[in-house]
């Protein structure tokens, strides 16, 4: 998986989670599902994304400037 792939992960899951609490403040119908799927989503991302920054080999050449 890209890198691109896991930004596009988390941004799709702020965009659920943001639909979910609208909903949620609504009181509509499956707005718990929409916040778990997005909460989920962007974990998900986020930990593909740190593992994708910590493994890339020019990161500690990065770090030792």
């Amino acid at each position: 998986m890209k890198t691109k792939h896991t930004i596009i992960l988390f941004i799709l899951g702020l965009g659920i989670d943001m639909i979910g609490g609208l909903l949620k403040i609504l009181h509509l119908p499956g707005a718990n599902v929409l916040l778990i799927i997005g909460t989920t989503c962007q974990v998900t991302g986020l930990i593909l994304f740190g593992y994708k920054v910590l493994t890339h080999p020019k990161l500690r050449d990065f770090l030792n400037q």
